[in-house]
């Protein structure tokens, strides 16, 4: 997916290229970067990016970045407080992948070239190990025989509850919004106009926020969240990379009245 306008990984979407030292698109990213005097610690506090994926994404380590769909939010991040544009930065990378898969699918007939003189030694080695393996499997089992099992059935921990004065805080704040994660996702949130939150989850995490005027939610993996918002099921209504606007003034309108409330025509 295309993130942005969609625009053709034509040669002027790989500005590095153009420099006559030659580099990547990391090298002209940490360029563009220390032009304005920026330090990678800064964006770091900042927007909640760890150092080592800001330092990876400058030395091209796509080994040590995680799946794409964050990268492409650490990269808008990263645009945003540096003074370039978000969606501009995202084609960039795009196009610097495409030229390093073209690189990779060139070298795979060489790589099944040499794998293809591997020696059947190895096999035979493997099948020995392999042989050890259940030699010594049966002799431990021979010699554990006539012996009693004594197991002693494991004990669940109590699930652990929220403090009593964080529980009291939720049900004071008018949005409270709960968000479990079913699958890895980056997520960012805006509290009343600060930033709170910009940091990868992983599955089976959750995260509780509340304001008093207007949460923003972004997510890089909306399809794997669920969402509460007061107590009840929220369905969101955007996609990955797209704001979550949620506001006081449109709450308070799509809430229902209270029962027993006067009825504003009268009546005898």
């Amino acid at each position: 997916m295309l993130v942005g306008s969609e625009r053709p990984l034509a040669e002027e979407n790989r500005p590095w290229e153009k420099d006559p030292d030659g580099g990547s698109f990391g090298s002209w990213l940490r360029r563009q970067r220390e032009v304005r005097e920026i330090t990678l610690r800064e964006i770091a506090q900042e927007s909640k990016i760890s150092l080592r994926y800001l330092e990876a994404i400058e030395q091209d380590r796509d080994d040590v970045l995680p799946a794409q769909v964050f990268v492409r939010g650490f990269l808008r991040e990263y645009a945003r407080f540096v003074g370039l544009d978000p969606d501009e930065v995202v084609n960039f990378h795009m196009a610097s992948r495409s030229n390093e898969e073209d690189v990779e699918d060139e070298a795979s007939p060489r790589i099944s070239e040499r794998q293809s003189g591997v020696r059947p030694i190895w096999l035979l080695a493997a099948l020995a190990l392999v042989l050890v393996v259940i030699a010594g499997f049966s002799y431990l089992t021979r010699s554990r025989e006539g012996r009693p099992n004594t197991l002693v059935p494991p004990q669940s921990a109590p699930a652990p509850q929220p403090p009593v004065a964080e529980r009291e805080v939720m049900q004071q704040s008018p949005i409270r919004l709960a968000m479990d994660f079913t699958q890895t996702s980056w997520v960012s949130v805006t509290v009343d106009g600060e930033r709170a939150v910009s940091e990868l989850r992983v599955q089976g995490e959750s995260l509780r926020v509340e304001a008093q005027r207007e949460l923003r939610v972004t997510l890089g993996n909306v399809d794997g969240v669920s969402f509460e918002l007061n107590g009840e099921p929220f369905p969101i209504g955007v996609g990955d990379d797209e704001e979550l606007v949620i506001d006081l003034e449109d709450l308070a309108v799509a809430e229902p009245p209270a029962s027993g409330a006067a009825s504003p025509s009268g009546g005898p």
